[in-house]
């Protein structure tokens, strides 16, 4: 049993590995060696996005899992889910704010990794189109499609987390990796809760919003309010959404007597080890860009 569960840990590993080989080796061709329309490097990395989701669809396939019929979705859910999102990004981003103040510290601005994390660097029709549709559809589905059907087997916290955590690893920044987990993690409950197309939904939601946030001028008054707004709205919906759904919480992680072992069993998977450690490394570097 323990040695068919590792052989499946390894094969997502590896394949989580070749989706992102894949991804960036058939974006750099395309931009290098191809016309003036793939030259154009968010048209590119469409293209290249999708074939690494179906790259990862004929190694893996897809197993459904049923979403749960008794949450429904609507508009007001869309908002709530919206600030929660929001408020959640605020938090990490307060939480990990010293450890960035050192790197600034050294020296290191990181410009490229901050242009990739607020979305400073989309431009034109292609880089808006890539950001709130491309990417979240091929993301979503590769994650909370694919990775999330594979693992869901073995527990809803354990495939929410861990799905999250290759989410955080695979976009190789350091300033994306600690809000991507955790943003994944609420996106992995979407998943679990509405459905794969919700998912989708908030994520696309979400590049939109940092998209546009990076284009409004916080010295502009009525952008001033906006983003305080936001920011304190955001903020007290997610705590106050955390403390009334925390019995919730509890109660989830209880039905999961075997989570720890899961853990245990991933962590100790020598081809999720050697992924996990490459792609730590590839984060690290993004101090330097």
């Amino acid at each position: 049993m323990t040695k068919s569960i590792k052989r499946i840990f390894a094969i997502i590993a590896i394949v989580t590995l070749l989706f992102e080989i894949v991804f960036q080796a058939t974006a750099n061709i395309l931009i290098s060696y191809g016309s003036d329309l793939y030259r154009n490097e968010f048209f590119s990395l469409t293209v290249s996005a999708f074939l690494s989701l179906l790259a990862g669809f004929l190694l893996m396939g897809f197993e459904r899992h049923a979403e749960m019929k008794h949450m429904r979705f609507n508009l007001l859910t869309l908002l709530w889910l919206i600030l929660i999102m929001n408020g959640i990004q605020y938090l990490v981003s307060i939480a990990t704010q010293p450890i960035l103040d050192i790197i600034y510290s050294q020296g290191f601005d990181m410009k490229t990794a901050r242009e990739n994390a607020t979305g400073a660097d989309i431009v034109g029709f292609f880089g808006i189109a890539y950001s709130v549709a491309g990417a979240p559809i091929v993301e979503e589905t590769f994650f909370r499609g694919i990775i999330y059907g594979k693992l869901r087997r073995y527990g809803k916290i354990f495939a929410i987390t861990i799905t999250a955590f290759l989410f955080g690893l695979l976009h190789c920044n350091l300033i994306q990796f600690f809000t991507a987990v955790v943003i994944g993690i609420l996106f992995g409950w979407i998943r679990e809760n509405y459905g794969l197309r919700y998912s989708i939904l908030v994520h696309s939601c979400n590049n939109t919003m940092a998209f546009v946030m990076s284009s409004l001028n916080p010295e502009d008054t009525l952008s001033y309010y906006v983003l305080i707004l936001l920011f304190y709205g955001s903020i007290l919906t997610t705590i106050l959404s955390f403390i009334l759904n925390f019995k919730k919480i509890e109660t989830s992680f209880r039905a999961e007597p075997d989570l720890g072992r899961m853990y245990y069993l991933w962590f100790t998977t020598i081809p999720v080890i050697i992924v996990t450690v490459f792609m730590l490394i590839m984060t690290a570097f993004s101090i330097f860009t």
